[in-house]
């Protein structure tokens, strides 16, 4: 896994990462060093967040049981790592709804994101694995490294989503690792782990994302890996559309029958289990605004299964051509000021007064959203991001102030341009209202004139801050493709172009790093150094272009013999060089004859040649006592040599020179 280049993608700054509560629940919760009460204090900061959390609190596990109340309640019942989980996936449904990547549906992943984390949550429960809220949390977030690279390379990664072969998993990983150096599967853990969710957590979100497979031969579903597969069948099934391929329908039609015979229920059961899920998922989109627009019952999918079976049997499949596979843009790009609308949120709780103010808003060309209320005001504004709230101070409740003070905490609020509507004008009370956070009041009732001389204000801001924000994501952009460049200059600076192994620059250096940790770790360190026998030949006698051949299928059977924790490389010329670690000098020779019995017996099919080759090898190993990494590397290429001097074809110690000068 790259650890490194998921580091440049940090660097970019347009990963997915919890926002508002949430940076301050992974802010307070770094350390253990945290108490319930402070967590409990941050979650209620924001009502929405809070109301959540007591529905998950008081969710069907727990039927029978009294209801929670509050988030003190919550945290008792779920745990307080729980919690913390949980509210960080929260917040990152409530960040990314929207973005840059042309080609990435941002609607239905989330509404595909919702459907798995509830099915994983009613499995859990049906087969007792595990924590629910645990599966909940890994269903929401089992794809966030799909949503990552859309968000760092948005052109990208539009490209490859209208690639052909975009929906074979294993092409789309090999894909992004030769475009961006990792793959969602891996960025997806990695997140995981950067918020501090348990390793297991971890684990399976990249397992899930790695491989489809269902695993036909289990009996039951045994690990989180599995349980997360077997979710994203349900949930393909709830937001399956017109766009659906015939291919997708049977292969969810395949796991709708395998999930049923692992969680041992009969049909009727199975059904219900389904309509659960579907349920739990309508319920939990309307909580978290996630559209869940499709109405799925289990007895009317199953002809429509059958038919794409049918239709996949005889060679047809009834993909539809829909945004995904048009690469039609699904975010609004920055154009100018001419085209540009701002968006406000007029918020009373007096009706009269409301749709006075709207109307006067739309004639001047706005966009508005209305929210009956300070409460309704908050949860549209953290929702909808509007650029300008006017928001009515006298309101029972949740007044004004209040809506003010509580969005000027989070985020997505800190930036909104704040209006007041007061028909209060005593000093006291409007330095009240600035010291809250608001940016400017106007007396009611309004002058239709004054108010729009003073909403200019707000759009001089909102135009400021597009710009700032298209200038910074042009930045990010340049960037990620300046990493992206990086990158492959320095993974082609490090590997020999003719033979695609690493090169002698790439080989020294690693070889240094080793031996700065076999100096520390007191491990074994082995290299064994290869050399082609009579290589000069073949290029005299057959050519250039055969002893490139020759080269290159040496180096294929070297990669293909070698063990995965061993590296290849070639130094130049007809010289290879393999680094074991932790390995002894005996496992290094075992591993050496393996090594040269596989190339002499490996004949290479070119017409002008036609036959195999032989190599000579050196093997040495810190156990001998060298003092740099230099004589060592100097002690293989001396024991090739001796290869070479006693008949070539053959693997040699450079410990037996040792003994040789010492006997002499």
């Amino acid at each position: 896994m790259n650890v490194k280049t998921f580091e440049e993608l940090k660097l970019s700054g347009n990963l997915p990462s919890p926002a508002g509560v949430g940076m301050r629940i992974l802010q307070l919760t770094r350390t253990e060093d945290y108490s319930a009460e402070e967590m409990g204090e941050a979650i209620m900061a924001d009502p929405s967040l809070t109301g959540r959390i007591l529905k998950l609190a008081n969710s069907a596990q727990n039927a029978g049981a009294e209801p929670v109340t509050t988030v003190a309640e919550a945290i008792m019942r779920l745990g307080s790592r729980t919690v913390r989980d949980v509210a960080l996936a929260f917040s990152l449904v409530s960040d990314r709804r929207t973005g840059a990547c042309r080609s990435f549906d941002y609607e239905k992943y989330w509404s595909r994101s919702l459907a798995r984390a509830v099915s994983a949550q009613v499995a859990s429960r049906v087969i007792a694995l595990g924590s629910p809220e645990g599966a909940f949390v890994c269903g929401l977030l089992g794809e966030i490294g799909k949503l990552a690279l859309a968000s760092v390379y948005a052109d990208k990664y539009a490209e490859l989503l209208t690639s052909e072969g975009a929906e074979d998993l294993s092409r789309m990983l090999a894909r992004q690792e030769e475009e961006f150096n990792i793959n969602h599967a891996q960025v997806g853990g990695l997140l995981l782990s950067e918020w501090g969710l348990p390793a297991l957590f971890s684990e399976a979100v990249e397992g899930f994302c790695s491989s489809w497979a269902l695993a036909p031969e289990e009996e039951g579903i045994e690990n989180l890996t599995m349980l997360l597969r077997f979710a994203d069948v349900v949930s393909g099934l709830c937001v399956a559309d017109e766009r659906t391929s015939a291919r997708e329908w049977v292969r969810l039609g395949d796991g709708l029958t395998l999930l049923q015979k692992h969680l041992g229920m009969e049909l009727d059961a199975f059904t219900r289990f389904c309509e659960t899920c579907v349920n739990e998922w309508m319920a939990w989109g309307e909580s978290l605004d996630v559209s869940t627009g499709n109405d799925v019952r289990l007895p009317s999918l199953l002809g429509r299964i059958e038919d794409a079976r049918k239709a996949v049997e005889a060679g047809y499949d009834d993909a539809q051509a829909g945004p995904e596979a048009k690469g039609e843009a699904t975010a609004v790009e920055f154009t100018g000021e001419s085209e540009e609308r701002y968006r406000i949120l007029a918020v009373d709780d007096d009706p009269v007064s409301l749709k006075v103010l709207v109307k006067h808003l739309e004639q001047d060309g706005f966009d508005v959203e209305v929210a009956r209320g300070g409460k309704e005001g908050l949860r549209v504004a953290l929702s909808t991001a509007p650029d300008i709230v006017i928001a009515d101070w006298e309101m029972p409740d949740f007044d004004g102030l209040e809506l003010c003070r509580a969005l000027r905490r989070t985020d997505a609020g800190a930036s909104m341009f704040f209006l007041v509507l007061t028909g209060r004008t005593e000093d006291q009370s409007l330095i009240e209202a600035f010291d809250v956070g608001a940016d400017d009041f106007v007396t009611k009732p309004f002058v239709p004139r004054i108010l729009s001389a003073r909403i200019k204000g707000g759009v001089r801001l909102a135009r400021m801050q597009r710009r700032i924000e298209h200038d910074r994501q042009t930045m990010m952009k340049q960037v990620a493709e300046l990493g992206v460049l990086t990158r492959k200059l320095r993974a082609a600076s490090l590997t020999d172009s003719l033979t695609e192994l690493p090169n002698r620059r790439y080989a020294l250096k690693r070889l240094e790093s080793e031996w700065s940790s076999v100096q520390r770790t007191k491990r074994n360190l082995s290299i064994i150094m290869v050399d082609i026998d009579h290589f000069k030949h073949v290029n005299d006698n057959y050519g250039h272009d055969v002893g490139d051949i020759v080269l290159r299928e040496v180096a294929q059977a070297i990669q293909a013999t070698v063990r995965s924790s061993d590296e290849a490389c070639r130094l130049g010329g007809e010289e290879f060089l393999i680094i074991c670690k932790n390995t002894s000098e005996d496992e290094c020779m075992v591993a050496a004859e393996r090594l040269r019995a596989a190339i002499e017996s490996h004949v290479i099919e070119e017409p002008s040649f036609n036959k195999n080759i032989t190599v000579s090898l050196g093997v040495a190993s810190s156990e001998g006592g060298y003092e740099t990494v230099n004589e060592l590397f100097k002690a293989s290429d001396e024991a090739v040599y001796l290869a070479k001097d006693s008949g070539r074809n053959q693997s040699r110690r450079a410990s037996e020179l040792v003994a040789r000068k010492k006997s002499a």
